[in-house]
């Protein structure tokens, strides 16, 4: 087989992967859209006459963030299986194509999926509830700063769940939820001991590239330049999906069954 990329190749890869496991997909869109739908309806007969469209919103992100993680942790579900990890290795395609399957599936395709469940039934039951004379919905103009951040993160656990499949054989959602709270408990750790020893007792962090001095009548504001404050930022929000997916591609080439 040619190890070098090709479109072709993968576009058969996603095919093979969509008829091998069809039934498992067309049963998971149905479970969660019944899902869904089942907490919308219970959501209604609990919340009283007044509505705020906001609760929805917090329905849908605890229902992406544990679906989509759940569903990212059973990528390479088949290595935990000696005959069907052959069955896959075996398969002809190189490792970037079946990286880029994998998250063709778990990540865009359940995305879309998940996004068009939401967005069929939540204005049907909205629009359900303000033709009753009695009840009344408190609309939120559009996506708060919260929710884009939200989805920041969401890609980014995922992006960690698709990393902990490939690199756990057994139990890769619980392994790597563990080993994700050890990990951000060391970062909490670390940024603590920076704080407690390294910087003054009177001062204080205002943002990433800024900290303040306080003295006992004033106070001091010192700040880097605006293009390293903006260079976290846009690291805090794009790095993490793409290391772990490379993370990802090389525990594949080294993997062994």
């Amino acid at each position: 087989m040619n190890n070098a990329f090709s479109f072709s190749r993968l576009w058969l890869l996603i095919k093979k992967q969509w008829f091998d496991n069809v039934k498992l997909y067309t049963l998971s869109i149905l479970a969660v859209f019944g899902l869904m739908a089942i907490i919308f309806f219970i959501w209604t007969w609990t919340s009283g006459p007044n509505y705020d469209e906001a609760e929805t919103y917090i329905i849908f992100f605890v229902g992406l963030f544990v679906t989509g993680l759940i569903f990212a942790s059973i990528s390479f579900g088949a290595l935990g299986d000696r005959p069907r990890g052959i069955y896959w290795l075996s398969v002809p395609a190189t490792h970037l194509e079946k990286l880029i399957c994998a998250i063709f599936y778990s990540t865009i395709l359940f995305t879309a999926f998940y996004f068009a469940c939401f967005y069929i039934i939540q204005p049907i039951t909205l629009m359900v509830l303000e033709m009753k004379p009695a009840y009344s919905v408190k609309r939120i103009p559009h996506w708060n700063e919260a929710m884009k951040v939200a989805m920041y993160i969401f890609f980014a656990l995922q992006a960690l769940f698709l990393l902990g499949s490939a690199y756990f054989e057994k139990y890769s959602f619980i392994k790597t939820a563990l080993a994700g709270l050890v990990f951000f408990l060391l970062v909490g750790l670390y940024v603590n001991f920076i704080q407690r020893n390294l910087v003054p007792h009177n001062a204080g962090m205002r943002g990433l590239a800024s900290f303040a001095v306080y003295e006992t009548k004033q106070m001091k504001i010192y700040r880097l330049d605006q293009w390293v404050e903006d260079t976290w930022i846009f690291l805090l929000k794009y790095i993490w999906v793409p290391v772990f997916w490379v993370a990802a591609y090389f525990r594949l080439r080294e993997k062994e069954i």
